[in-house]
């Protein structure tokens, strides 16, 4: 599996020969043709670091296959594939599963928006801003290391819940999270810490 790093937590993943990309926002619109033939779009919650409307409309009608949950596709002209928690389906090939999970307390307490992860090929588990999801385990989990309830204890919890033994941290651009503090002290929990630059890719 290839997997590709921009933008706050926006990820390419290949596998196969499919090629998915998870949670291009606003800040990726300039790339949107750089991003090169895409099999699927998948945008986990509604939150603007996530997901652009515009964006992903384009997308739409540009023929590519979005798949999102319902809160996400209201905020869409163009309908998207709207999926539940545990729907299956398969893009080219390459089993997915979308699993509901709660997004991250906001800044004054309350609940986040609806927020749905997405396991790639039974290996890697994007959980958009969640931190906390029982009876899953995988090798590669992208683990967001910041954000208004998120702290690096939440984040090696989390890698600990999931069995993970790599990981790709996510959602730091914006807070001003360090990747490398979180690889050096991932060590220490036996995990295999892949930091990647925007527009770096390492192969697991």
């Amino acid at each position: 599996m290839k997997i590709t790093r921009y933008f706050q937590s926006c990820l390419l993943v290949e596998e196969g020969d499919a090629r998915i990309l998870i949670d291009p926002s606003g800040q990726e619109a300039d790339k949107i043709t750089s991003f090169g033939q895409l099999d699927a779009v998948i945008y986990t919650h509604e939150h603007g670091d996530h997901f652009d409307a515009a964006m992903a409309n384009q997308f739409v009608t540009s023929g590519e296959q979005v798949y999102t949950n319902a809160t996400t596709a209201k905020q869409m002209k163009s309908p998207p594939n709207v999926v539940q928690d545990s729907d299956e389906f398969e893009v080219k090939g390459v089993k997915m599963k979308a699993l509901e999970l709660p997004h991250c307390l906001m800044w004054d307490g309350s609940e986040g928006p609806q927020n749905t992860g997405f396991l790639i090929a039974e290996k890697l588990f994007h959980p958009g801003d969640g931190k906390e999801l029982s009876g899953l385990s995988v090798d590669i989990a992208a683990l967001p290391i910041n954000g208004p309830d998120i702290s690096l204890k939440d984040s090696f919890a989390f890698a600990q819940q999931l069995s993970a033994k790599n990981t790709v941290p996510i959602h730091y651009d914006y807070l001003g999270g360090n990747p490398e503090v979180f690889a050096d002290i991932g060590k220490s929990f036996g995990l295999t810490t892949h930091v990647l630059a925007n527009g770096q890719s390492v192969e697991v």
